[in-house]
Formats: C-alpha cells, sequence, structure tokens
C-alpha cells in the first residue's frame, strides 16, 4: 500500500510465507507496491527498488512474517542510497517475525546514507527461541569523498516476547566518529546470528575495529567498522561464520 500527500511518500509492505501442502512455500501479501517490489523465487525473496527512495520525508514499512519451519534467504538486488531529507526526513521501519523451526538469513545490499540525509532506521525482530536468524546491516556513512547525514539506525531484538538486544549507531551522539565511536571509518557493519547453526570464530577479532557480543543465550551480534564493506565483512566472517 503506497499514499502520497503534499511532496512524501508513505509506503508498506506486508508479507506472510507459510509452508503449504507438499512442503511448498506459499507466499502472500503485498509484493509490489512502489518504491519497493518484492520478488519470490522459491527459494529468497529479492527486495528491488524501483525509485530513488527513501528521499524527502519517504516512510517505508516493510513486514515480512515468516512461518513455522519456512526456510528462506532474504537478499536485495542493489544497495539503498538514501537521499536529500525534507522536513522529518525519512524513515525505514522493517519487522521481521520468525515462527517455531524456522530459519531466515537476511542479508541485504548496504544502505548508503548521503550527505544532506536526515534518517531513521528501525529493525525489529520477533523470534522463536526454536528459530534460527542471521540479519546482516551494513551501513555506509556518506558517497566517496562526502560526509554522511544524519542517522539513528536501531536493532531491536527479542525472543519469545523477552527483549534480548537492543543497539543502535547515532551520529547525533557527541563524539560518535572519533576514538571512542567509528575513529572514522565510514562503514559500520553488524551480524546479528540466533539460534543454532552458527560457529563462532574467535571471541574476538585480531582486528580492533571489530568484537564479538553474547548478549543473551544463543545470541551473538559481530560488530565491525571499515573503510570499505569488503573488509567490514571480512570481519564479520572472521567472527562469526555461519
Amino acid at each position: 500500500m503506497t499514499s502520497v500527500a503534499s511532496g512524501w511518500t508513505e509506503t508498506e509492505v506486508s508479507i506472510r510465507l507459510r509452508r503449504g501442502a507438499g512442503g511448498t512455500v506459499r507466499v502472500d501479501g503485498t509484493l509490489c507496491t512502489a518504491p519497493l517490489w518484492v520478488r519470490w523465487d522459491g527459494a529468497t525473496l529479492w527486495l528491488v527498488g524501483s525509485g530513488a527512495s527513501p528521499v524527502g520525508e519517504d516512510h517505508i514499512q516493510v513486514r515480512v512474517d515468516v512461518g513455522p519451519d519456512v526456510t528462506l534467504s532474504v537478499r536485495s538486488v542493489a544497495a539503498t542510497v538514501v537521499y536529500a531529507a525534507r522536513g522529518a526526513g525519512t524513515r525505514w521501519q522493517t519487522e521481521l517475525t520468525v515462527a517455531d523451526g524456522a530459519n531466515v538469513d537476511w542479508r541485504p545490499e548496504p544502505v548508503i546514507v548521503t550527505g544532506r540525509a536526515r534518517h531513521d532506521a528501525m529493525t525489529t525482530v520477533h523470534a522463536s527461541a526454536s528459530a534460527t536468524v542471521t540479519l546482516d546491516e551494513v551501513l555506509v556513512l556518506g558517497r566517496a569523498g562526502e560526509a554522511p547525514g544524519s542517522l539513528r539506525a536501531t536493532l531491536d531484538v527479542r525472543v519469545d516476547d523477552t527483549r534480548t538486544l537492543l543497539t543502535s549507531v547515532d551520529t547525533s551522539i557527541p563524539g560518535w566518529a572519533g576514538p571512542a565511536g567509528v575513529d572514522g571509518a565510514t562503514v559500520v557493519a553488524n551480524r546479528l546470528h540466533l539460534g543454532g547453526g552458527g560457529t563462532i570464530v574467535g571471541t574476538h577479532s585480531l582486528d580492533r575495529r571489530a568484537a564479538l557480543m553474547q548478549p543473551a543465550p544463543g545470541c551473538r551480534l559481530a560488530v565491525a567498522t571499515a573503510r570499505n564493506v569488503a573488509d567490514a565483512r571480512r570481519s564479520l566472517d572472521d567472527l562469526l561464520r555461519v
């Protein structure tokens, strides 16, 4: 569903995946709503941007509800570029619900925060204790030679309705770019892993820009900062290979 008023767009994409007779996964919901299209190929849910968004005061909501024993990957075909903001700025809310025995591997391309952006991103995960979830978030702070605009990116994780993790990157905090923050890095990357099936490569990385945390049993979060996306992803792999 998309509504447009006074130059801003509000888009809601809601998708439900359930395993039907014979083991086939059935997808119901909104698959084509500008500026975001979704394609299901039987194994992977592809996110496809159909226009320059988010921009201005765009508000995009993506809800994915994964039923019992469903296995899927979520990918995007290109990076998401956050363009110049107006008014209250842009928002992108993602809500992922994962039922008993389901397995979700959510790894889209990076989000690039341009110089005039003012962006609020919220990712909420509701998972069953018997589910397995891997979720990557890669943030690029500005294009080449460009300082980033304003960003607040929050990850809220709840397992069996109990909050397990709440973390954020917020450029409004004094010193966020200094030695106690990203220390000049232009990429910040997280990898969340819930449930079984992951291998901890080490309790820490040899790279001081990366760390592995276990805020609760069955919940691990690898965090890395780097000068480029490839190095950030390599650090995540070095810490937590799934």
